[in-house]
């Protein structure tokens, strides 16, 4: 008896490792569920597509691109020769390889402008921009651009000038950045991105400083921004990270104008050092400068350098 179940058991293993060896090489896919590619008939254009796709989840790229286009090339105008072209481009963007698939995506709008499927092809062309801003973000501003172009007023227009503004940003361009930011508070009013773009247009302004060094007009513009911010969004999700930068900004401010108060005092001008000193504990109470011009008005006072 053991030895009879020993003999299943062995030709069980067999039998399992025969099967697995068998469908190693199978794949599966939406449409032809599991197949042996080499297995295929290609006689007809519908078996010419599924071995292309069946190419495609194998990673054999280039020659499914090359079943795909010649299917378009002897099918024009069907809907598989569209379907071709729709895997073309995902196939180029699967090898990263994203000017190629805009392309792709783009001339099947060229062929038909008013496709019943252009939101699909716009939302896969959002995403080719999105993964371009990675490595090029002129490239990705051109992508973003031309969907805004093809449906101005389109579900992803305003997420898509929104990628401008951020592209612009990235590029350390902080006035096309804003400018950018500006015009989705102008023409998406409303958009769930005005509130971010009211953030990061002060923001795009602070960044700007910053390449500037000390101007310090572009620093009080900039808390304007972000006080209009937190007027319109008093319960916004970037309050928190808006009132740290004001404070931030207040301080930078007080020093300049505790800084020229000293000034004065060098050029022995108390009277005009006493207006900056105030200034500061007036404008800027919650800075460490406030106290220091504090301390400087009542030497001032106390020394009869002023009333």
């Amino acid at each position: 008896m053991k030895k009879q179940l020993s003999t299943f058991f062995i030709l069980l293993i067999f039998f399992f490792i025969g099967t697995k060896a068998s469908f190693a090489g199978w794949v599966w896919t939406g449409e032809t569920s599991w197949v042996d590619p080499d297995q295929l008939t290609r006689d007809t254009t519908d078996q010419r597509y599924k071995y292309a796709v069946t190419l495609m989840i194998e990673r054999e790229y280039i020659s499914a691109i090359g079943i795909f286009k010649s299917i378009i090339k002897d099918n024009p105008g069907t809907e598989l020769a569209e379907e071709s072209q729709l895997n073309i481009a995902k196939t180029y963007f699967l090898v990263g390889d994203y000017k190629n698939s805009f392309r792709a995506y783009e001339q099947m709008i060229e062929k038909d402008p008013a496709t019943r499927r252009l939101p699909e092809i716009l939302d896969k062309e959002f995403k080719v921009g999105v993964s371009q801003m990675e490595r090029d973000e002129n490239g990705a501003i051109k992508v973003f651009e031309r969907i805004i172009e093809r449906n101005p007023l389109g579900f992803i227009a305003a997420d898509s000038q929104v990628k401008i503004a951020e592209c612009y940003y990235q590029l350390r361009q902080f006035d096309q950045a804003e400018d950018s930011f500006m015009s989705v508070m102008e023409t998406y009013p409303n958009s769930e991105w005005v509130p971010y773009a009211q953030f990061r247009i002060p923001y795009c302004k602070l960044s700007n400083i910053r390449v500037q060094e000390r101007n310090y007009d572009l620093l009080s513009k900039s808390r304007d921004g972000f006080e209009v911010y937190l007027a319109n969004n008093p319960q916004g999700a970037l309050v928190g990270a808006t009132n740290e930068i004001i404070s931030e900004i207040d301080t930078k401010l007080a020093e300049r104008e505790y800084e020229t108060g000293m000034f004065y005092l060098r050029r022995k001008r108390p009277d005009a050092g006493f207006i900056y000193f105030e200034s500061v504990t007036t404008n800027y109470p919650n800075t460490e400068w406030a106290a220091m011009a504090a301390d400087k008005i009542k030497m001032l006072k106390k020394v009869g350098a002023i009333r």
